[in-house]
């Protein structure tokens, strides 16, 4: 079974889907997300629902868990981030069983 692995996508949409296009076209049979989906970049929700989509197995990133937790250890910028982040996933976009099974998904790693 060939095995794609991607890790720090940090909610940055235009480069994760140039990856899943790059994926199509090698004939890969399922892919891994080694964490950190969301953190810094400004898709978090975009970027959650289509490793939802196309991956078998998602680890926990340092940056999901900050998303989710308290972002302890982390410099400013990261932590501004991360609280950022969390306001953008309690949004119910587009309805609140979106929003639910972000946040159910991110509970779950």
């Amino acid at each position: 079974m060939r095995t794609a692995f991607i890790s720090d996508i940090h909610a940055n949409v235009h480069a994760f889907k140039a990856v899943l296009e790059d994926v199509r076209q090698h004939d890969i049979d399922r892919m891994v997300c080694l964490g950190d989906v969301i953190g810094y970049g400004p898709d978090p929700i975009e970027c959650l629902d289509l490793v939802q989509e196309h991956c078998a197995l998602t680890l926990l990133g340092n940056h999901d868990f900050a998303c989710r937790t308290e972002p302890v250890n982390f410099n400013f910028m990261a932590r501004d981030a991360a609280l950022w982040t969390r306001d953008r996933l309690d949004l119910p976009y587009p309805d609140e069983s979106a929003r639910d099974r972000r946040i159910a998904f991110l509970d779950s790693l």
